[in-house]
């Protein structure tokens, strides 16, 4: 139900140019626990009723690149920031982004799981297309609340949820401090240039 468009447009008229979600996710991979952080690389797409992108028609059609969804400039400052924070990170992993609001079947988890996908969530999608279409960096901070459907026995609660991010905040606000320490004034990734030859 959130209005995407609208939040990530919003972020533009103020001069945005970088954005770090903060999500919490279900973790898929084997290995992967609660309270882990994954610093993303790639997405897989499974939301079907979302408004995903600014360029409906109206304006004519932008195909902007996507190869890799997260800024690799803003991922490379992230991982940095937890070297010098101390705050152990993963690096690299599938977010596969859901419709919701319900949580996932035990078969769809392992149907992610034989496409790739890390971890699940809600909120990635369309989040990350939409900033590259207004050549915005966005990066993403996924901490793995819980076990996705069918990982463990035991059954999906909002407060195991609730449990692993409050356990969390002390190791997100660390990363995030010392990642802003980090950032320099001038961008040198290609999110900055997402449209140039991308409108048809």
């Amino acid at each position: 139900m959130v209005n995407y468009r609208a939040n990530i447009y919003g972020f533009k008229k103020l001069g945005v140019e970088r954005i770090i979600s903060v999500s919490a996710v279900g973790g898929i991979k084997k290995g992967l626990k609660p309270g882990d952080i994954v610093i993303g690389d790639k997405i897989i797409d499974m939301t079907r009723n979302r408004k995903n992108t600014f360029y409906d028609g109206k304006e004519g059609v932008v195909h902007i690149d996507f190869t890799e969804p997260y800024c690799p400039e803003m991922r490379g400052l992230l991982l940095k920031a937890g070297r010098r924070a101390g705050v152990r990170l993963v690096n690299g992993g599938t977010y596969v982004a859901v419709e919701g609001p319900r949580l996932e079947t035990a078969s769809e988890i392992k149907a992610f799981g034989l496409l790739g996908a890390d971890v699940v969530g809600m909120t990635g999608m369309p989040e990350a297309p939409l900033a590259r279409e207004l050549e915005i960096c966005y990066s993403s901070i996924a901490l793995v609340a819980n076990y996705a459907a069918g990982i463990k026995k035991q059954k999906l609660t909002v407060a195991e949820v609730l449990e692993a991010m409050k356990s969390s905040v002390e190791k997100i606000k660390s990363l995030l401090k010392e990642t802003f320490r980090l950032l320099p004034e001038k961008r040198k990734c290609p999110c900055k240039d997402a449209l140039k030859e991308a409108k048809i």
